[in-house]
């Protein structure tokens, strides 16, 4: 009975003890959080994680509220860039780390038609990001996405071959009018679940993916009341450990995003800390994976 349960309690064990060392950067590990907290920039946190890249969100209807005269051009004087996403850019190139935008929003003046014009200047103004999510939950109304999807495809690459997109993202109609599927790089799809993604259950969004690699999350797993289920501490560590066990070495999948570094009051605690910057055994998962 001991000896059954050894492995157990050491793995309950390595999830609790404190890791020093920064974790070794892989590319696959995504997170989302602060930029800073307290004028405190987080991403030597997020160094420490081994995180990849970094992701968030570029609000289209927050950055163009005015129709501009020009949408292609960046320094249009109706565009109001985030300097969030400025410092975010700089400190990741500061700790070596890469960052994603996941472009969301429409001004009320704006059509579909007229996303193509605002990814093109978005792309101009932020050179040094490589990989574009296209929505963040369903996109309204849903008929509207592959067109949005399929025109900020062409965008990004004519900026920048290197440019990968993300689609999907909570949106599962993608077909165009012609009857072919939105062009996109990585079919991004959120595994959120009590229980951690299984090969079998990896084949299903696989399949759902087709030639796409997998670009998975943001998951959330609350360790409090408020979302849409509950688990220990324990449990969502453990759930971090066996998906990034499972993916770590699985080409068929680019990444897998987690959303977010701290527990927030008022809010479901999903985060890898709790609110007073105290490691949850998450944390020490998420650096170990």
């Amino acid at each position: 009975m001991i000896r059954r349960a050894l492995p157990f309690l050491l793995l309950c064990l390595a999830l609790l003890l404190p890791s020093s060392a920064h974790a070794a950067k892989s590319q696959k590990k995504v997170i989302w959080g602060p930029v800073e907290l307290d004028g405190e920039s987080q991403f030597p946190i997020y160094k420490d994680l081994g995180v990849g890249t970094y992701q968030m969100l570029l609000e289209w209807d927050q950055v163009g509220v005015l129709e501009p005269l020009d949408a292609k051009d960046p320094e249009d004087a109706s565009y109001e860039w985030s300097e969030e996403i400025d410092s975010a850019i700089s400190e990741a190139k500061r700790n070596g780390i890469k960052v994603a935008l996941s472009i969301t929003g429409r001004p009320d003046w704006a059509k579909a038609s007229d996303f193509k014009d605002f990814v093109t200047a978005a792309a101009k103004r932020y050179k040094a990001v490589h990989t574009w999510a296209i929505g963040d939950g369903p996109v309204k109304p849903a008929k509207d996405y592959p067109r949005m999807l399929d025109d900020a495809y062409a965008a990004l690459k004519a900026a920048g071959k290197s440019n990968k997109v993300i689609g999907g993202n909570g949106n599962s109609r993608l077909k165009l009018g012609n009857g072919k599927e939105a062009r996109m790089d990585y079919f991004g799809t959120d595994p959120t679940a009590r229980k951690a993604p299984t090969k079998a259950s990896l084949a299903k969004l696989k399949k759902r993916a087709g030639d796409h690699k997998l670009w998975l999350g943001p998951v959330s797993l609350a360790t409090s009341d408020g979302g849409a289920f509950r688990l220990t501490q324990a449990a969502q560590a453990t759930w971090i450990t066996n998906a990034f066990k499972l993916i770590k070495s699985d080409a068929d999948v680019a990444a897998l995003s987690y959303r977010k570094l701290r527990d927030e009051l008022g809010a479901p605690f999903t985060g890898l800390m709790d609110s007073d910057g105290e490691k949850k055994p998450s944390y020490n998962a998420y650096k170990r994976a």
